[in-house]
């Protein structure tokens, strides 16, 4: 009976991630997928990844390598500009996700379904059309919360804390590789429950945790250092996931406070951390150092949110872990069953409700925003059809829509390929660089969009170069195809 319980609730947990998966997850869905901006970024970084280009230093995101290797692996499976392939992965990954808070809930005594189904309706307005660093970042924060749960609910907590220290450490070095400020939820869980050893003066299961957290960090980091080592991206690597990430989160003209207290991104980041704080007053007695634990998380979660000046909603995911460990503890607290029971059914019956006026939102949004895309893609492809096969290497589109890229089924021949005046926002050098490219070694194919006023504008620089070096080849939609006039100094071989 056990058995077959266990595996129904495995069944449960791959069919809402599917589900969730088709109708969520716009952007790669095999009903017919959105594509959307930063994925489209994704699928392109992902297909130059795994057609050979290094990471940072032939092809840029200012994002983690952990996210670089996840976009890649995909594409290498299936040759590249796959949203099914991506799609896949991300259904693997929310039903890790789903297992994992079905694992917290049976060990706080909670309802498994409820709360995983609670835990869809917590992001199913936050991921964006998915596939994005926060979403990857749930699983090793889930599993970070789990082992810590696990530990330090046990009457005998002192003993056998290797193993799960290290655990935290792979999790903790994982979302922060995916994304530096990812980290911030674990890493404020762990340094609590740290600060909580050392007053008790418990200074040998410190020593464990310590151990074995340093040795998860190692564990996890070192594969991913020898992989950029290998191709020569380490010192370009810092400067994207690390110095760029950070300065990019100030490029943002809204202020935080502001955000925090008068807007529904402010309310929706104080409600998780609320749900978070609910149930660690459950587990107060039973566990007062895990309880603190996940105060300092969900404030870390919270502040993880506005670390960046930029606002996204999927920066709330990271809020969404301690949350729904928050509501499973508050769950399995109530003591009568016939509470519990009614309050399960009310629950649910709230999230499917939210499920289902989500669902319709993000199905409406997807089919408005594919409308154009058979057009888009042959407008795309016939401009792409006149670049001669043996330069196309030389290629790349400027200041396009990132999907154009995927349309087009192109790479580019610069590592800064998309928005490139607003990533100089965070830094100016990323503009010189790509100035001093244009002017040394240009690209022969060029495709830029026109009739639009951008913001920001287009530097003075490379508007310049863009009108005396190249020339009218043809346009198709809002995009033209340049060429590289003959005979200039700057052209390679001239």
């Amino acid at each position: 009976m056990k058995t077959e319980r266990r595996s129904a609730d495995v069944l449960l947990s791959a069919a809402m991630a599917l589900v969730f998966g088709l109708i969520f997850y716009t952007f790669n869905t095999p009903l017919g997928p959105s594509i959307g901006s930063d994925n489209a970024m994704y699928l392109t970084l992902g297909t130059a990844l795994a057609r050979g280009y290094a990471p940072y230093t032939q092809i840029f995101d200012h994002k983690g390598p952990m996210l670089y290797l996840l976009q890649m692996l995909p594409q290498l499976l299936s040759g590249g500009y796959s949203t099914l392939a991506v799609f896949i992965q991300q259904v693997i990954a929310l039903f890790l996700c789903l297992r994992v808070v079905s694992r917290i809930a049976r060990t706080l005594g909670a309802y498994s379904g409820v709360t995983q189904l609670f835990y869809l309706a917590l992001i199913a307005s936050l991921v964006g059309g998915g596939n994005l660093t926060e979403e990857y970042a749930s699983l090793p924060t889930l599993l970070g919360a789990y082992a810590a749960l696990r530990v330090f609910l046990r009457p005998d907590w002192t003993k056998r804390l290797f193993a799960p220290a290290l655990l935290m450490g792979v999790c903790t070095m994982a979302a922060f590789l995916l994304r530096a400020n990812n980290a911030l939820p674990l890493a404020a869980l762990t340094l609590t429950l740290a600060f909580c050893l050392l007053a008790k003066k418990q200074f040998a299961p410190l020593g464990q945790c310590a151990a074995g957290f340093a040795a998860g960090l190692a564990l996890c980091a070192l594969p991913v250092v020898i992989w950029l080592a290998a191709r020569g991206a380490l010192r370009a690597a810092w400067y994207g996931a690390i110095v760029h990430n950070m300065r990019y989160t100030e490029t943002g003209g809204t202020g935080r406070v502001a955000m925090l207290l008068h807007s529904r991104y402010g309310l929706a980041a104080m409600l998780m951390a609320a749900l978070a704080c609910l149930g660690a007053l459950a587990l107060r007695k039973k566990s007062p150092m895990l309880a603190l634990g996940m105060v300092a998380a969900a404030a870390a979660g919270a502040l993880a949110a506005f670390l960046s000046r930029k606002f996204y909603d999927h920066y709330l995911i990271l809020g969404a872990p301690m949350a729904v460990l928050g509501l499973a503890a508050a769950l399995a607290a109530i003591q009568k069953p016939r509470v519990r029971a009614v309050s399960a059914i009310v629950l649910t019956c709230c999230c499917a409700l939210w499920l289902g006026i989500n669902g319709h939102a993000a199905n409406r949004t997807r089919l408005s925003e594919r409308a154009d895309w058979a057009q888009f893609t042959a407008d795309a492809q016939a401009l792409m059809a006149q670049v001669p096969q043996d330069e196309r290497d030389r290629f790349m589109a400027y200041r396009v829509e990132p999907r154009w890229y995927v349309a087009a089924e192109a790479l580019p021949c610069m590592r800064f390929y998309f928005l490139q005046e607003v990533l100089a926002q965070a830094d100016p050098a990323v503009m010189d660089e790509i100035v001093q490219t244009f002017e040394t070694d240009p690209p022969r194919w060029l495709v830029i969009y026109y009739n639009r006023a951008f913001n920001p504008p287009y530097d003075a620089r490379i508007a310049a170069i863009f009108e005396t070096n190249y020339e009218f080849v043809d346009a198709a939609g809002q995009y033209q195809l340049l060429r590289l006039k003959e005979g200039l100094p700057c052209e390679p071989n001239s």
